[in-house]
């Protein structure tokens, strides 16, 4: 039974990941700017056109075709120009193709390090997708270390160890950023996912109601804010699939 559900369950739930990074150089900071103030070819520029173009806070258009211009713009004239190959990993993810994101991502912290963190969340999205969980865990745990005040790195561990079928970690995982965000309904599906397949469906379906309950709160704004590497055009049919997932998940816990 746990198994047919895992299928099942995989298949419906994919709200839960792709919770891709804003540029950000502080754990709470945002970049912004004016678009029509940059002028020349220097190097930072075409990263900050490339940044406006991928809508980077909220403050630009969402033109990926453009943005990946600017920050291959911005590597030509400096190939070691800070950011640009994390710009372009994301879009490579966001477009599907891992192996190139997966080499931009390498690149990006081979030559800046530590300097931008979100490059190893990055990095252990990529490897989850690709199904190289180890690797996947590895990136996420340092990012987990540098900014533990963060519900989607909960999250996406939890993911990981879902996928592999440890639903007990999933769950512990999933409960720690619980405590941390109570309302978080991303966390509170997770947590019902994992009960589920523990075969607790009682506990599964208190979980899921709850996260029903805050998920009918959030706004297209809050499902950008979770997804800010996605067209912000189709925030309201994220919103509505994330509840049309859970409300299908409550039916599984009773039988229908």
């Amino acid at each position: 039974m746990q198994i047919s559900l895992n299928k099942k369950l995989i298949f419906i739930f994919v709200i839960f990941v792709l919770v891709v990074l804003v540029l950000t150089r502080t754990k709470t900071g945002a970049v912004v700017f004016d678009m029509f103030s940059l002028r020349g070819n220097d190097a930072n520029v075409f990263v900050q056109k490339g940044n406006y173009y991928f809508n980077v806070g909220g403050s630009g258009k969402y033109d990926l075709d453009r943005a990946a211009e600017y920050f291959n713009k911005a590597l030509g004239v400096d190939p070691n120009v800070s950011d640009a190959w994390h710009q372009l990993a994301r879009i490579d993810f966001l477009r599907g193709d891992f192996d190139g994101a997966l080499e931009k991502i390498n690149t990006q912290i081979e030559l800046h390090g530590d300097s931008l963190m979100s490059s190893y969340y990055i990095r252990g999205l990529i490897y989850g997708y690709t199904k190289e969980y180890e690797k996947a865990e590895k990136n996420f745990l340092k990012f987990f270390e540098w900014d533990r005040n963060n519900w989607a790195v909960y999250n996406d561990l939890a993911w990981i160890y879902f996928q592999q079928g440890n639903y007990e970690k999933t769950r512990q995982t999933a409960e720690g950023g619980l405590a941390h965000f109570p309302n978080n309904p991303w966390l509170l599906n997770m947590t019902a996912l994992a009960h589920m397949n523990l075969g607790n469906n009682e506990k599964a379906k208190i979980y899921f109601q709850k996260a029903l309950f805050w998920a009918e709160t959030l706004t297209e704004s809050d499902w950008h804010r979770a997804y800010p590497g996605n067209d912000p055009n189709v925030a309201g049919q994220g919103v509505y699939e994330m509840k049309e997932a859970i409300r299908f998940n409550i039916n599984l816990t009773a039988g229908k």
